[in-house]
């Protein structure tokens, strides 16, 4: 049995001018197809926008749209006219590119496309064979549904838009009786359940003020103790505070290990007690001039 979709298909080839037009042939299979022209599952007029570069003249468009007149309502438009479309969810199906050259696959048209479409309309794409694959993610991006690739037709891409419109809103309604039974399953009015202090979940100890000093533990090892890598300052603050708290070295009686110590710092160690004094006699008790301690300006 053959397919009605193709029934208006074959009505349209018995027209000599359309079998010398490879073009109309094509456009008139499409349409066909996807049951834009009026026939046994098409009752009214669709309204089709094929997209096209300008390859075609505009006597060819002129003669697409009067071809079609009697089975539906086809405006031909030259994809770069097409940002002069102002009227918004209009068209039932756009047809891209696919009579002529192809039109140029941009993300941009396509968003357009979506604001021109009903909901629920068709796009029909076509592209360079092999890349179709690319193209249904490109759709998809743009918010078309059911995106699939032609298996009759290569590089025919066709996909629809949601069947509702953007803005479109629509009023949740809840069954009172499941609202009464979700608001008694978290009520508190129940006088047999037995409610606990939490007064009476804490003991003395957690009554007790801590200390400032005992709250100084490291993150890591969670003690007074700083860790090898330690980052968050404990160690810093201990170092700081065992310099605070250590006692000052007696130098009295302290000897010198190398025996350079009176030389000057040049010949000090590190660690030497003399360092920043100047240099000295064995034996002399090193003091600094009064003038040293004045201010050269």
């Amino acid at each position: 049995m053959r397919d009605r979709s193709l029934e208006a298909f074959y009505t349209f080839s018995r027209s000599p001018r359309i079998m010398g037009s490879p073009h109309e042939i094509r456009l008139s299979r499409l349409l066909a197809e996807n049951h834009l022209v009026l026939g046994p599952e098409t009752a009214d007029l669709k309204r089709v926008l094929v997209v096209v570069d300008e390859s075609l003249a505009s006597e060819d468009l002129d003669n697409v749209t009067q071809l079609f007149a009697d089975k539906a309502t086809v405006k031909c438009i030259y994809a770069q006219d097409i940002g002069k479309e102002t009227e918004t969810s209009f068209y039932g199906a756009i047809l891209s590119g696919v009579i002529g050259n192809s039109v140029p696959c941009d993300l941009d048209l396509f968003s357009t496309y979506t604001k021109l479409l009903t909901a629920g309309g068709l796009l029909i794409v076509q592209t360079e064979p092999g890349t179709e694959d690319k193209l249904v993610k490109q759709l998809k991006l743009c918010g078309f549904l059911n995106v699939i690739a032609s298996t009759a037709t290569p590089g025919i891409v066709v996909g629809c838009t949601a069947l509702y419109e953007v803005g479109t809103s629509d009023k949740v309604t809840f069954n009172s009786e499941t609202k009464d039974n979700v608001i008694s399953a978290w009520s508190l009015n129940d006088n047999n359940s037995e409610t606990i202090s939490e007064d009476d979940l804490l003991e003395a100890d957690d009554l007790k003020k801590p200390s400032a000093n005992s709250l100084k533990v490291c993150a890591t090892t969670k003690k007074a103790k700083a860790c090898k890598n330690c980052s968050c300052g404990l160690a810093e603050e201990l170092e700081a505070n065992s310099r605070k708290t250590a006692p000052e070295p007696d130098t009295s009686t302290a000897k010198s290990s190398c025996g350079s110590c009176y030389l000057g710092d040049a010949f000090r160690c590190a660690s030497c007690p003399y360092l920043g004094m100047p240099a000295f006699k064995p034996g002399e008790k090193v003091q600094l001039a009064g003038n040293l301690l004045q201010d050269d300006f």
